[in-house]
């Protein structure tokens, strides 16, 4: 299996960063359950998570980003055909210079900071129907520091080429290319990065921004007072920020493309509604979109400084949740959650197949969740007259269990409902 390089495994977290919280799906007392006709709800939500400093690979290992890279012959000769030649030369040149070379050993640490606050408006237009919508607004920032944590040894090298017999004007070339390189130091990559590929700065990056706007209804097809069925539809509109081809840390807070989604929801309560199990399970096609894009032609070193206007179509996703409820009084409840999150790998429509393979390289991603939650209910308390504004207040914490592909933290979230 193939190891990914520091900057494609840098670029590939930040992109993932945000996956996993970019939903903020609005809790329900039961997963079937409709407003009653005329009846509206307010919703605020928010969502904290714990620093994010690992992923897990495609293999369902955590791996820390704490990331140390070696540059050496063996590393450097397959980021292109310009290098390897370069490399295949120096070899014949001089097998010692080729063996020892290395441009020193450098380790970043990376890491991200995401909270979201989200606000909701539902409406039940009849008994069985209500329509709502949703938008959430994030707050980001993602760090990178360098670090040089081995020396180059091209002083040794350049010793090594500095006598060795030419024939041939590529060798000659080669070795006075190989005399003029410069010591390498944090600052000379950060350079590399910024004047050669024309990315922006690595470093502290800070964002406060909308996320993509999610609208659709619930339709509860059941009149049952211990179990239901109800169906959910909608859409995801593009209201959030995409990511910026030009930075290699930020985050973006939408996909840029409109998405329809369809969601089944089923519960079953017992022993009086004291026990109560739910099963959701929804399903979204993300329509594809125009968007710029880097070229890179290598996920070993996913840079580029070419840009193309190509289709990207990400993939579709699946939503699973089963939820089971312990209604320990008419206002509180005690509840668990397994959930599973899927999205399919996304295609990019481009003639240059390289490009096209480097794009869709590990775009596929899963994550199996665990969730704990404590809820309160004031209405049988309004129902009683003791107090004005009937509400509900959900606290919950969610502890990756597993993921391939997907950022590694944990997550914290708040809903606070007011019905009127």
């Amino acid at each position: 299996m193939k190891k990914e390089s520091s900057i494609a495994y840098l670029r590939a977290f930040f992109s993932l960063a945000l996956m996993m919280i970019s939903s903020i799906h609005f809790v329900w007392a039961s997963s079937y359950e409709t407003l009653p006709k005329g009846i509206n709800m307010l919703v605020f939500k928010q969502v904290m998570t714990s620093k994010i400093e690992s992923k897990f690979d495609s293999n369902h290992n955590a791996d820390s980003l704490a990331l140390k890279e070696d540059f050496n012959s063996s590393k450097l000769e397959n980021i292109s055909s310009a290098l390897n030649t370069y490399f295949q030369e120096l070899k014949t040149l001089s097998p010692e210079a080729y063996s020892q070379f290395s441009l020193g050993e450098f380790k970043a640490n990376a890491n991200a900071e995401v909270s979201a606050q989200g606000v909701g408006f539902a409406h039940g237009i009849t008994e069985h129907l209500t329509v709502y919508g949703s938008i959430p607004v994030y707050h980001m920032k993602t760090n990178v520091i360098f670090q040089q944590t081995k020396k180059s040894n091209l002083a040794a090298i350049q010793a090594a080429v500095l006598n060795s017999h030419t024939t041939t004007a590529t060798s000659a070339f080669v070795r006075q290319l190989t005399l003029q390189l410069p010591e390498t130091n944090e600052q000379l990559l950060q350079s590399v990065v910024v004047n050669y590929y024309g990315y922006k700065a690595l470093g502290t990056w800070e964002r406060d921004a909308l996320g993509d706007t999610e609208i659709g209804g619930i339709y509860r097809l059941t009149d049952l007072s211990d179990k239901g069925f109800a169906i959910s539809f909608g859409a995801v509109l593009p209201t959030g920020l995409i990511d910026d081809p030009d930075s290699l840390q930020d985050v973006s807070t939408g996909d840029g493309q409109y998405d329809a989604f369809i969601e089944a929801m089923s519960g079953v309560s017992f022993l009086d509604n004291t026990l109560q199990f739910d099963f959701k399970n929804r399903f979204t096609y993300q329509f594809g979109s125009k968007k710029l894009l880097r070229t890179s032609e290598s996920s070993d070193l996913p840079l580029s400084q070419t840009k193309e206007l190509m289709n990207e179509k990400l993939g579709n996703k699946l939503d699973s949740t089963f939820i089971f409820t312990v209604n320990v009084s008419s206002s509180f409840n005690l509840n668990a959650s397994y959930i599973y999150n899927q999205t399919d790998a996304s295609i990019y429509d481009t003639k240059n197949t390289n490009v096209k393979s480097t794009l869709e390289y590990n775009s596929y991603s899963n994550n199996q969740w665990a969730r704990l939650g404590i809820g309160f209910s004031g209405l049988d308390l309004y129902r009683k007259k003791k107090l004005d504004i009937p509400f509900e207040l959900n606290l919950s914490a969610q502890k990756l269990l597993n993921a391939k592909n997907a950022a590694n933290y944990e997550r914290f979230d708040l809903d606070l409902k007011l019905f009127f």
